[in-house]
């Protein structure tokens, strides 16, 4: 004869896991390191690769928001704003402008206003801080023809990668290839 738990297993294991969870812990024994012992140089430049990688990822941010511009204009083309969102960098502000139901519209409501109007709001924010990234790209002071701080902190190493077999858990594989830059 076996007897059955007066509780079953899923009851009792929320009030002991609550338990544990409000039970005091130590505090962290990880010590911050002193001023003396951070190396902060504010009078050291960025490498020479800064800013081409600084205007890369600005022409990046500002081509793929604008594309989610773009994009937003074909998915409401009856909307008011919507031949204002394919102009790049000034259309989602400009749509700003006339936001809300067009008259020729079809099952236009207030979340679809809110919707649109969002995501013009975010893709004309990522426009922006593209452009302002390609400037700090382009007026960005590097260590060219500077020489080196010292022998502890020349300039970074260049880009580089590597491939390594990987086997799966559930039997297949593959290669893995990793890549800094």
């Amino acid at each position: 004869m076996t007897t059955r738990p007066i509780w079953p297993r899923s009851l009792w294991m929320t009030p002991c896991v609550a338990a544990l969870a409000l039970l005091p812990s130590s505090p962290a024994r990880a010590e911050e390191p002193t001023i003396d012992q951070i190396e902060y140089h504010p009078a050291e430049l960025p490498p020479d690769g800064a800013r081409t990688r600084a205007i890369l990822v600005g022409v990046a941010l500002t081509a793929g928001w604008y594309g989610a511009s773009v994009g937003t204009s074909y998915l409401w083309p009856d909307a008011p704003n919507s031949s204002d969102l394919r102009l790049p960098v000034v259309g989602p502000w400009m749509a700003l402008g006339d936001v809300g139901c067009g008259s020729d519209e079809s099952g236009c409501s207030t979340g679809t206003v809110i919707a649109r109007t969002t995501l013009a709001v975010v893709s004309g924010i990522g426009q922006a801080g593209g452009l302002f990234a390609i400037l700090e790209g382009l007026f960005m002071d590097t260590r060219s023809g500077a020489p080196a701080a010292s022998a502890g902190r020349d300039a970074a190493p260049g880009p580089s990668w590597t491939a390594a077999p990987v086997v799966l858990s559930n039997g297949g594989a593959g290669f893995e290839v990793l890549g800094r830059f």
